[in-house]
């Protein structure tokens, strides 16, 4: 069954427990991620933040989650297709989060298991509500997601998959050739996603990212005079299939 979901943007809430041991808002650990990896493919940090997930009474005990998530965008990425529009198009393209969330005490110390299982499908709605907020927020429409199975992860687990679907919309480029202006109009890229999800350490891991799902090439044609005609050929060179194999290796590698 689909349902809004998707991720790319900007910020995110999710994610992990502290292993051994209850946690404070303030000591949570951030998830461990891919260094080496984020920044050889040129990713760039730009959400960081911790929040209280939920506070309430679970099997006879008061839990609280706790998130702490990180944010980068491909700065790599953007700065290329900045460079070949000329400056038209400076945005964000492709986004890779990753969250933990704890719980205190220990999701490993709640009573019952059908209680444990209750609180980490809380904390992963909630945190996902969240994002959804500022995915539409930063334009993204038509968000749709369907169940994807199930994806092998460093930590050990197999994390539970969802893969996303969404467009992002943009305005007409404009830019100068010959000190004329030529503008293309503005256009719909399809994006596509994916979240994981998975139990480590007593606590909950969520990662995942989005990228673009197509390229973006068109030609337009400009009449620079009665008797001149130039026509420019826009081609972004995105290659969606590289962009779904470095999201997929960096959420992998979150622990």
């Amino acid at each position: 069954m689909d349902r809004r979901r998707f991720l790319a943007g900007a910020a995110a809430a999710g994610a992990a427990g502290l292993a051994g041991c209850g946690t404070a808002a303030g000591t949570v650990r951030p998830p461990r991620l891919p260094a080496d990896r984020l920044e050889e493919g040129g990713w760039e940090r730009t959400g960081a933040e911790t929040a209280e997930v939920f506070s309430r009474t679970v099997a006879g005990t008061d839990v609280s989650a706790t998130a702490v998530t990180r944010v980068f965008d491909d700065a790599a990425l953007r700065a290329e297709v900045r460079e070949k529009t000329l400056g038209a198009l400076d945005a964000p393209l492709s986004n890779f989060f990753a969250s933990r969330v704890a719980f205190s005490p220990n999701l490993a110390d709640v009573p019952l298991e059908s209680a444990r299982e209750e609180l980490a499908a809380r904390a992963g709605e909630v945190a996902t509500a969240q994002f959804e907020s500022r995915l539409e927020s930063a334009g993204l429409s038509d968000i749709s997601s369907t169940d994807a199975g199930t994806l092998a992860v460093a930590t050990g687990e197999d994390a539970d998959l969802t893969a996303y679907e969404a467009v992002f919309a943009f305005d007409s480029l404009s830019f100068d050739v010959r000190g004329e202006p030529v503008s293309i109009d503005g256009g719909r890229v399809a994006v596509e996603g994916l979240l994981a999800t998975w139990v480590h350490g007593g606590g909950l891991l969520i990662a995942g990212g989005a990228y673009p799902a197509e390229n973006f090439a068109r030609t337009v044609d400009t009449e620079l005079s009665e008797a001149i005609t130039v026509t420019v050929d826009v081609d972004l060179g995105l290659t969606p299939e590289a962009y779904a194999e470095e999201v997929r290796g960096l959420v992998t590698r979150v622990e």
